[in-house]
């Protein structure tokens, strides 16, 4: 807020005397009289006739007026006419009126509605006028009214905004406290406090204020002895700041540092030093050089001072506050954040060299610690304990007075700091110590120091800090002080202590606390009373002796005042007290509470409500029941007042009265009637739930079932329709309120007009609800409500959908998991899950609840708690309830079952027990699905248990009885690994019946082939029970009978199962009923069921392993192998639900298969005609068969036994078809084992020629090659043997089918011994050597058969194999990504090996894969590590051609970019020897030695070495090979051109110039731009010698170098024209016929490409040379092409250029325009200014400009100021070329438009500055004469002409001897004078000059 002047410098506004403004007043008491008064002078300044000194009286005596009174005021603004009539006389008034005026206005603008009005009313220009006045007095009541009228600002007044930007105020404003305008103090404190209104500090002119010198204009004011001033000037520069950041440095600079922080210290008025540190906090905030500024000025001790100021000078207002907060805000700003600041000031009261006094220091800390907020956004947070440390270190008890009352403050701000005390231990406790310090005396003060320091510091507790019993008789002691804030503290460490600390509520007590307590209840503040009652009840809860202490003190009637008198925290305290004192239900407390209940006083009655209830919950029976007595008056109070209208007294006497029937069920019975029950359901519809719900709980209370009382005598005050509001309640959002109705209704429903009624009401949805989503008491009451309606309607009626259903049975579990198993509700609740357990699927109930335990298998843990813990009925029905889940939930019935020991132990007992056949078949049921997932631990439980024997004759009893529960529907499934293999519901046509799911009947047999696979003792005991006689008697029934129908017939099959698992002991074998159970097991093996053949088989396999001879012999002669045949195929392939439970039980897998091998190990039997017989039918069994796949191998094995040593049964198997019969079998994939076996057998068939062309043997070769992709090693070995055998028929190998064998075979590579290897070797190499395509196949193949062919190289295998695999790796090496692995590196070393082997066939194996592996890079960077290059040169010189073409291709790749590989080549003989193979060498030889001489001579060093020599006359000599390849070609001219290039070479060159030119020159025609390269380049070198540029020969080359030379190519352009710079000048005329001028020229133009500098300067050079052969050659050249030349570096070319330009242009004069267009004139301004070639230069300048047309081209103009400055330029020295210069500038400004240019008064200076030199005379009339053209039409250059000193020049002229001169100069000055704008160059020489020559009268 803008700050005014003091009054002081307000008076004198008026120019009236004082009498004046008085007599205006005098009758101000009177409104109407005051109204009539206004209105009177204003008519009167309305009037006309008023004059100006009556205009002065009248608006003195108006200004005294609204000075007076504010209703004054209001009656003058209001005035229609007032405003108007004011801003009038402003414009036209007398200064003493307008003063007046002003003044008036500043008043009125007091009243912010009359303000704006004002403001509207236009005084702002009249008022900006009158600043400006002469009058001090005027301009300071103008000052005033726009100070006054700016106070609003602009933020918030668009409109005012507008008028002050407008009218301009702001700068006028500035203009007014410019130093130059000598000020008044009144004035300038009122146009800063204007400005300070009107410039935010987002306003966009404060730049503009800036550059006008603003920041010195405030800085001096802060100087100023005004202190309004001083605080506007402050506040604006902090506002400039905020602006405008640019504007910081120059504050900075000006000094306001140190003035702000002067203005800060205390000597100045406290709205100035609040306006600097405002100031000073803008600037730390922007600027970090303004925060050093601050720090080195002293600025930290100033600002602390100021922050302690307020309290130190006792101020107050918002200036004090102002400056705290700025000034701990620029501290914060320097010190980078609050945090930081409060560290720093923590850290600065602890140095021994304080910037300020610690008082102040401490002081500004505790400030900061008050006004700290933690934004973490911008702050990191800090540790608070660390400046509590600081603190309560300094804190002394007998410290300074000052600094101790500072370090308390900061303590208390700390403490009190939200954001701080969070962070801190016993924040209240320490925070109510300070304030206890601060108001004891010295010696309390001292105790309490030293406790709050251990408590800080030691890390004590606060009952030790207090020093326990002593701190407690200290706080007693004063709470008997009169202050009543001390009382306050000491009671509130006192509550913070008990709530901590139990010792100290002994402590209290044995110190004599409680009855200052209890007077401090009746005594002490609101607060005190609050905090000691919570004291009293901590007192309460601890102890009854205590409790008895605060009864006997009088607590009670205490606390009861407090209850009736304390705000709503002391009641509610007192509240909480009474019900822990109160142990008895006296009539005098109960009247109390029922006066105080039913009073007026208090007005919230719910805390007299809670306690009252408490009190009746303590009275006796027949008080609470009796009518009159004052315990049943109090609950029926209670009850009346559920009928007030106030719902929160509703709600808590709704609570008290369900509190009181739930605690007190005595008295429920007595109170169930119409007068208690009818207002608690009236409460029911109330609109607030909480009410509701509160009045559903109270009626649960009163409805509860009891053992006296029936339910019916409670539900006779229940009419039709009440329960529908509880229904509704039931249904409500909140879960809470849903489970008290809940609660209610279970005891409700129990009446079926009730239950009927609810079901109507779809009740269930909402005990579904709070089923699931309930509390444990919530769902018991839910189950119950449930069982309730369950007992009257069936369950389709109850439970509607299945979701519903489902829920519903899955939430009852849930709840059941919660419940005590002894409890009353697990007993209904499990009577309702079996209910909905045994209710089938019907019309009404598509869903089966017994499936959602089935589909949540979670939800049986607690089930299965129940059976194992609870009581034999509890456990009875869980069986129920679980049994029927065994097929769907086997894995997780196991898991539960075996997870509680004591749930196996019940099954059994329940099963040898239970009189419920159902019981026990489920138990059998549950017992075999613990079994089955965990028979180890089910067993030993069993055991454990002691009931396993009894349970064996158990279970032998139900056997024997053939037991059949097949309508309890209970199902049994088998093991995980069973289910998971089944395969009888993937066909749903297969007869055979699934053993997975058997009914009740056969539950005994199954739990004894459990029992009896677990033990061998177990299988004893079985047959003790007499169980293998009543098997035997069960099979022998079902032979005897199997036509009719038997009784149980899935029992045949597990009576076999467990007859084979007895069949296990050999005590069981030897039973006698063993033999009579053989023709039974052998009529089982005919039967139509596999599962009966199968477990008949299995029997039988447990005899033969077991039994003795006979018995094998017994089996044999019954009939059971042909039987056996039959079943083989079936087990694994269809059955394999059969071996998953052989593998259960412990049984062979193949019965069948396992009985006839042990039959065909005895002779008689393998000879004889059981064999015979069987052999048709085991090759019948290799055909396929849809429901015997797996019989082939059997069978295959089984022949392979009769066929060994007799050949008869061999032939026997070809003729029933066996070939045909096994190659279909092999398409079949069948096992790795059955492969080789047929493989194998197929190898020893085909070994016969006869054979190969038998129409099976491309069959055979397709499924050999499967077998090769598919089979086993052996398998793949042996079809490997006999693809080799295959592979030899031509029509076999050649097909495509054998192509795929590649793949299969290079996989065989991995392994195998030597044998397999070179076979599959070899048949790869027949495979792909002669045949691309499958050499293509053999190189893709998948995998990485260089891995084993280099393990094969490595290896110490024979040679062949390593020569095969070399050649096998040579194919491979063919492809990249193979020649890349890491693998193909290994192969390296091997390789070298195998090339230094005797063998030759070897060596060229090896070398040529090893040449072929080094077209990978890497494998060359690693075969380069290697020393093979003496080894590779020697096998250069082997007369085979193939290696010694490997070997160069080697070294090749070894040698490039490896020049110590190349030297050591060279050492070891390579030249030498390459030259001896060329002569004879195959052209293809001679194009690899070409490539390696390139190779080589790519070293500098070798190509200048004799040997380089050596090679070039065979290299020209290959060269002339007509069959010679173009690589071969590339690489000889390559060499050639390695060698040639380095002048020693060329110097030993014997060769005449014709030997090596002509072939050269084919070369340049050739259609490979490459060979056309180096043939040019090769030329260009021979060329540089002088003899082959003489030589006739060279003539010839130079038509295809021309060629070459315009044909686009850069590489080729530039090799061609250097031979042709070579050769132009001995050969120019040769050039030019050949169109060279043209060609060269082209290169010299284009632009696509462009050309390299210095093939551009070549073509230049070249086509120089030819021009200079004949003038006539100019006009060849095109302008372009000759303009470009002048851009040349030779001065040669550039030389001729010139000429030819200037020729061309004296033949032609339009070619001007061309040259110029060409840009012929900024090449050669160019030239001048590097003073090259100057006078052709400027002769070609001056003829272009001398064309009338050129002048006219823009380029004319730009060439102005080049031309003067080469005038100009010291450096030039050529007379001609400055006088061609001067001629250009004359031609071109005989345009007038260029004597007019900008540059053309730079010419002006240099033709002045040429005629200052004294130059010829040619000279001189040349610069004369461009300067007449310059002055004739432009006064700007006329003047140039004469501030350069031309007049001067001229004048000297006219004395010329010459008389053309001097007329010449008189013309000039005639022109220069032509008007009067030199008049002032007019001197008396000139005049006489003049007038001395008469001659000069003709100009």
């Amino acid at each position: 807020m803008s700050k005014s002047p003091s009054p002081d410098s307000r008076k004198g506004l008026s120019l009236s005397p004082q009498p004046r403004e008085s007599h205006g007043t005098e009758r101000m008491d009177d409104p109407e009289s005051t109204m009539a008064t206004v209105a009177h002078f204003v008519e009167q300044l309305h009037a006309n006739m008023s004059s100006a000194h009556e205009k002065e009286l009248i608006t003195t005596r108006l200004l005294g007026i609204a000075r007076a009174r504010k209703d004054a005021r209001t009656l003058i603004g209001s005035h229609t006419q007032s405003i108007a009539l004011f801003i009038s006389v402003l414009r036209s008034g007398t200064p003493v009126a307008k003063a007046n005026v002003a003044a008036t206005l500043s008043a009125l603008c007091k009243e912010e509605e009359l303000r704006l009005k004002v403001l509207l009313g236009g005084c702002i220009p009249p008022l900006l006028s009158l600043l400006k006045s002469g009058s001090s007095e005027a301009r300071k009541a103008a000052a005033e009214a726009i100070f006054e009228v700016s106070s609003g600002g602009l933020s918030d007044d668009h409109v005012g905004a507008k008028i002050f930007v407008t009218e301009g105020v702001v700068p006028a404003l500035w203009e007014q406290l410019n130093p130059k305008n000598k000020q008044d103090k009144v004035v300038q404190g009122f146009v800063t406090g204007a400005l300070r209104n009107l410039c935010g500090d987002k306003d966009g002119y404060w730049r503009a204020t800036l550059e006008s010198g603003g920041v010195d204009i405030i800085v001096g004011l802060l100087s100023s002895d005004n202190a309004a001033s001083q605080s506007n000037a402050a506040s604006l520069l902090a506002r400039l700041i905020l602006a405008f950041n640019d504007s910081i440095p120059k504050v900075i600079d000006s000094g306001a540092v140190k003035a702000l922080l002067h203005l800060v210290s205390h000597e100045h008025d406290i709205s100035v030093r609040a306006s600097a540190a405002d100031a000073l906090e803008a600037l730390s905030s922007k600027s970090t050089k303004a925060k050093k500024a601050i720090v080195d000025a002293q600025g930290i001790p100033v600002l602390i001072g100021a922050v302690v100021a307020p309290s130190k000078e006792c101020m107050q207002g918002e200036y004090g506050q102002a400056l705290q907060g700025h000034a701990i805000n620029a501290l914060a700003n320097i010190c980078g954040g609050m945090s930081a600041l409060i560290l720093y000031l923590g850290d600065l009261s602890q140095s021994p060299r304080l910037a300020a006094p610690v008082a102040d220091i401490i002081g500004a800390l505790a400030y900061s610690l008050m006004v700290f907020e933690q934004a973490s956004t911008v702050e990191e947070p800090f540790d608070a304990s660390q400046i509590e440390d600081i603190l309560v270190m300094l804190l002394k008890p007998r410290d300074n007075k000052l600094v101790q009352e500072r370090l308390l403050e900061a303590l208390a701000s700390l403490y009190g700091n939200s954001y701080l005390s969070k962070w801190l231990n016993h924040s209240d406790a320490k925070r109510v110590l300070i304030g206890l310090i601060t108001m004891g005396s010295a010696d309390v003060q001292e105790y309490l120091i030293l406790s709050l320091t251990s408590l800080c510091c030691d890390g004590a507790s606060i009952w030790d800090a207090l020093g326990k019993r002593d701190g407690i008789q200290l706080l007693i002691s004063l709470l008997g002080l009169s202050s009543e804030q001390h009382q306050e503290h000491a009671v509130e460490l006192l509550a913070i202590l008990t709530d901590q600390v139990d010792d100290s509520k002994w402590a209290i007590t044995a110190a004599g606390g409680i009855p200052p307590l209890v007077q401090l209840l009746e005594m002490g503040s609101q607060k005190a009373r609050e905090d000691a009652a919570h004291v009293l009840w901590n007192l309460c809860c601890h102890s009854e002796d205590i409790r008895a202490c605060v009864e006997s003190a009088g607590a009670v009637p205490a606390l009861l005042w407090l209850l009736r008198s304390g705000g709503l925290k002391g009641q509610e305290a007192s509240a909480m007290a009474l019900t822990k004192l109160i142990r008895s239900a006296d009539s005098a407390t109960i009247n109390q509470l029922l006066a105080l209940l039913l009073g007026d006083s208090p007005g919230s009655k719910t805390h007299i409500i809670k306690v009252l209830g408490h009190v009746l919950t303590k009275a006796s029976h027949n008080d609470l029941v009796q009518k009159g007595a004052s315990a049943n008056k109090g609950l029926r109070s209670l009850v009346q007042v559920l009928n007030s209208s106030n719902e929160e007294t509703q709600e808590y006497a709704a609570s008290v009265l369900a509190d009181l029937f739930s605690t007190r069920q005595d008295i429920c019975d007595s109170l169930a009637t119409d007068e208690i029950v009818h207002p608690c359901m009236k409460l029911l519809t109330s609109k607030t739930q909480v009410i509701a719900t509160q009045s559903a709980r109270a009626l649960g209370a009163l409805s509860r079932p009891t053992k006296t009382k029936t339910t019916n005598n409670k539900m006779s005050y229940i009419a039709e329709g009440d329960v529908k509001p509880l229904i509704k309640l039931a249904k409500t959002s909140s879960i809470d309120a849903a489970e008290t109705a809940v609660a209610a209704l279970a005891n409700l429903l129990s009446d079926p007009q009730i239950a009927a009624e609810a079901l109507a009401e779809d009740v269930v949805s909402a005990l579904t609800r709070v089923l699931g989503e309930g509390t444990l008491e919530g769902k018991k009451n839910a189950s119950r409500a449930l069982h309730q309606l369950l007992n009257h309607f069936p369950v389709a009626d109850v439970l509607t959908g299945n979701a519903q259903c489902r829920y519903t049975v899955l939430a009852l579990v849930d709840c059941l998991s919660s419940m005590d198993m002894d409890g009353p509700d697990c007993p209904d609740t499990l009577d309702v899950i079996s209910l909905l357990a045994r209710t089938k699927q019907s019309a009404n109930i598509t869903y089966p609840p017994w499936l959602a335990l089935a589909e949540v298998p979670t939800s049986l843990e607690s089930i299965v708690r129940c059976l194992a813990e609870g009581s034999p009925p509890a456990q009875d029905k869980a069986v129920e309830i679980l049994s029927r889940l065994c097929s769907d939930q086997p894995v997780v019935l196991g898991d539960l079952l075996v997870a509680k020991p004591l749930s196996i132990s019940a099954l059994a007992n329940r099963i040898m027990n239970s009189s419920s056949l159902e019981v026990k078949v489920g138990g059998a049921a549950l017992l075999i699905c613990a079994a089955k997932e965990h028979k180890h631990q089910t067993m030993d439980a069993l055991d454990a248990s002691g009931f396993l024997k009894a349970l064996i004759y158990a279970l032998v009893d139900m056997m024997k009885h053939n037991s059949s529960c097949s309508s309890l529907e209970i199902e049994v499934r088998t093991p995980r690994g069973y289910v998971e293999r089944t395969m009888f519901q993937e066909n749903g046509d297969f007869e055979v019946p699934d053993p997975a799911t058997v009914l009740g009947g056969t539950v005994a047999l199954w739990l004894l082939s459990i029992i009896s696979s677990f033990h061998m003792k177990n299988r004893c005991t079985v047959m003790e029970a007499g169980g293998v006689d009543a098997l035997c008697d069960k099979l022998a029934s079902f032979t005897a009978n199997s036509q009719a129908e038997f009784e149980d017939t899935e029992g045949i099959w597990i009576s076999s199962l467990l007859l084979a698992i007895l069949f296990q002991d050999a005590k069981v074998v030897l039973s006698p009923a063993t033999m009579r159970i053989i023709p039974s097991l052998a009529f089982l093996l005919r039967s139509d069921e596999i599962i009966d053949r199968y477990f008949a088989a299995q029997a039988l396999a447990s005899l033969v392993c077991g039994g003795s001879k006979g018995i094998h012999l017994a089996i044999a002669n019954s009939g059971a192998v042909a039987g056996l045949i039959t079943l083989i195929g079936y087990v694994e392939s269809d059955i394999p639900n059969c071996v998953a439970l052989s593998e259960e039980f412990s049984l062979v897998r193949n019965p069948d298969e396992v009985v006839l091998e042990h039959l065909f190990e005895i002779e008689d039997v393998r000879i004889g005609s059981t064999a015979r017989k069987s052999i048709p039918l085991l090759v019948d069994l290799l055909r396929p068969m849809a429901d015997r796949p797996g019989a082939p191998p059997i069978a295959v094995r089984l022949l392979t036994r009769i066929a060994d040593g007799s050949d008869v049964n061999k032939m026997a198997m070809a003729e029933t078809g066996a070939l045909d019969a096994l190659t279909k079998y092999l398409s079949l994939s069948p096992q790795d084992s059955t492969e080789t076996t047929i493989a194998e057998l197929l190898r020893v068939l085909y070994s016969n020629p006869e054979l190969l062309r038998h129409e099976t043997a491309l069959s055979s070769l397709n499924q050999l090659i499967a077998v090769l992709r598919l089979g086993s090693r052996s398998a793949r070995f042996s079809a490997a043997r006999a693809l080799h055998e295959l592979f030899d028929a031509e029509h076999i190998r050649d097909t495509e089918l054998a192509r795929q064998a590649i793949q299969p075979l290079v996989d065989m590579l991995n392994a195998g011994s030597e044998r397999e290897l070179e076979a599959v070797v070899v048949a790869l190499i027949k495979l792909t050597t002669e045949n691309t395509s499958n050499a293509s196949s053999l190189a893709n193949v998948e995998g990485n058969p260089l891995e084993n062919l280099c393990k094969i190289l490595s290896s110490a295998s024979s040679l062949e194999l390593k020569q095969n695999a070399a050649k096998l790796c040579f194919l491979i090496f063919s492809s990249s990504k193979m020649r890349a692995m890491e693998t193909a590196t290994e192969c390296i070393e091997p390789l070298l090996s195998l090339m230094q082997s005797d063998t030759p066939s070897a060596v060229e194996s090896g070398v040529c894969a090893f040449d072929r592996l080094l077209d990978d890079e890497q494998q060359v960077e690693i075969a380069a590590t290697y020393d093979i290059v003496d080894f590779l040169v020697r096998l250069v010189s082997m007369s085979n051609y193939r290696v010694a073409e490997a070997s160069i291709s080697s070294l090749i790749k070894l040698g490039k970019d490896r020049a110590a590989y190349k030297l050591d080549m060279v050492k070891a003989g390579i030249v030498d020897s390459c030259l001896d193979l060329i002569p004879d060498a195959p052209s293809s030889l001679c194009s690899s030695v070409a490539e390696l001489f390139r190779i080589l001579t790519n070293s500098s060093g070798i190509a200048r070495s004799s040997a380089a020599a050596r090679m070039v006359e065979p290299l020209f000599l290959v060269l002339l090979r007509p069959d010679f390849s173009m690589w071969g070609q590339h690489s000889a001219l390559q060499a050639l051109v390695n060698i040639l290039e380095k002048p020693q070479s060329l110097a030993t060159l014997k060769l005449t110039p014709s030997q090596v030119i002509e072939p050269l020159i084919s070369f340049l025609e050739s259609p490979s731009q490459a060979i056309q390269q180096l043939g040019t380049e090769l030329l260009s070198h021979l060329l540089a010698q002088e003899h082959f540029q003489q030589d006739i020969t060279t003539q010839n080359a130079v038509v295809p170098l021309v060629q070459l030379a315009g044909i686009g190519i850069l590489n080729l352009q530039q090799t061609a024209i250097k031979a042709l710079e070579n050769i132009s000048t001995t050969w120019p005329k040769a050039v030019a016929d050949a169109g060279g001028i043209f060609k060269l020229s082209i290169v010299i133009t284009q632009d696509d490409p462009q050309p390299s500098h210095e093939l551009w300067e070549s073509a230049a050079l070249v086509l120089s040379n030819v021009l200079c052969l004949n003038a006539e050659y100019y006009f060849k050249v095109p302008l372009v092409a000759l303009v470009r030349m002048l851009h040349s570096t030779s001065e040669n070319t550039i030389t001729v250029a010139l000429k030819a330009l200037i020729v061309q242009e004296r033949s032609n004069a339009s070619t001007a325009e061309l040259m110029a267009e060409a840009g012929a004139i900024d090449a050669l301004l160019d030239l001048l200014r590097s003073h090259q070639c100057e006078e052709a230069s400027g002769r070609l300048l001056e003829a272009l400009f001398n064309n009338a047309r050129v002048r006219e081209m823009k380029v004319s103009k730009y060439a102005i100021s080049p031309l003067s400055q080469y005038l100009l330029d010291p450096q030039t020295r050529s007379n001609s070329g400055r006088l061609l210069a001067a001629l250009a500038l004359g031609d071109l400004f005989q345009h007038d438009g260029l004597a007019r240019a900008r540059d053309s008064v730079s010419a002006c200076r240099a033709l002045v500055s040429l005629l200052e030199d004294q130059p010829t005379e040619e000279m001189t009339m040349v610069s004369i004469c461009a300067l007449q053209n310059l002055v004739m039409h432009s006064r700007t250059n006329r003047r140039a002409v004469a501030e350069a000193g031309g007049i001067l020049v001229i004048q000297e002229l006219l004395l010329s001897p010459s008389a053309e001169v001097a007329g010449q100069a008189a013309l000039l000055i005639k022109f220069l004078f032509s008007n009067h704008t030199l008049q002032e160059y007019v001197s008396n020489e000139l005049i006489r000059s003049l007038t001395g020559n008469p001659s000069f009268e003709f100009y």
